[in-house]
């Protein structure tokens, strides 16, 4: 038995997600009385992008739609990793990216036939990440670079992030809104920029792998005529350099 699905997103990227299962063995399906979760699928799990390059330090989460159980792994350097699924089951996978996680639609594992077990199966996601980041809950003090206590949570997931993806380098970059003075914005936002950089470097980056840059006012991604536009524009965003 065979099932293939391919799915495509529609966010900044696509991700195209192959999935087979492979046989389904005809052996005797070994009880267990003291475990209730159904039998389990071997899957493994490759990442590559468009190209069919292994993609190394991403991270995949299934999550059962069901119980909301999350199951995952990090790929190795060949792009790869094994989980364990239990059958019979409808799952959403997660590609832990910055910003967003980018989900997929969901799939299922079927049920068993009696007397059946699962065979290995083998998921393959096809990912072209997008090259800048936002980080939405990174804020400062106003007119200064003090970090806010809300910010350490997503800063967190992007030491994290670098931790996994060693090979990659970035750019800090700050941005402002355009009140006040233009060159006080194009200082405080390398300020602000170089802080993100201290705090990663305190967490064990390697320094070599940040850059940091200020933008000022120069590139707003929204309005700053109203409030909201001006909160948009006052941003941290994170840019891979190269991977």
């Amino acid at each position: 038995m065979q099932l293939q699905r391919v799915l495509c997103l529609g966010f900044s990227f696509m991700v195209i997600v192959l999935m087979s299962l492979l046989s389904l063995k005809g052996h005797a399906q070994t009880g267990n009385d003291e475990q209730d979760e159904p039998p389990k699928m071997t899957t493994e799990v490759m990442v590559t992008d468009m190209e069919n390059n292994p993609r190394q330090g991403e991270k995949v989460v299934f999550v059962n739609k069901d119980t909301e159980k999350k199951y995952s792994g990090v790929t190795n350097k060949n792009g790869k990793f094994v989980v364990e699924l239990p059958g019979a089951s409808v799952y959403e996978v997660k590609v832990k990216a910055l910003g967003e996680s980018q989900d997929t639609q969901t799939f299922k594992i079927p049920a068993l036939p009696e007397n059946r077990t699962y065979g290995k199966s083998r998921y393959t996601i096809k990912y072209s990440p997008a090259k800048v980041f936002t980080l939405d809950d990174v804020h400062f003090d106003v007119n200064k670079a003090t970090l806010r206590d809300q910010s350490y949570e997503e800063l967190k997931t992007l030491k994290n992030y670098l931790e996994r993806r060693e090979n990659i380098r970035v750019e800090i970059a700050g941005h402002t809104d355009n009140a006040g003075d233009k060159e006080h914005n194009q200082k405080l936002s390398e300020r602000r920029a170089q802080r993100v950089k201290q705090y990663l470097t305190e967490q064990g980056i390697d320094p070599d792998r940040l850059e940091t840059k200020g933008y000022g006012e120069s590139r707003p991604v929204a309005t700053n005529n109203t409030k909201e536009g001006r909160q948009k524009n006052r941003r941290t965003e994170v840019h891979i350099i190269s991977e």
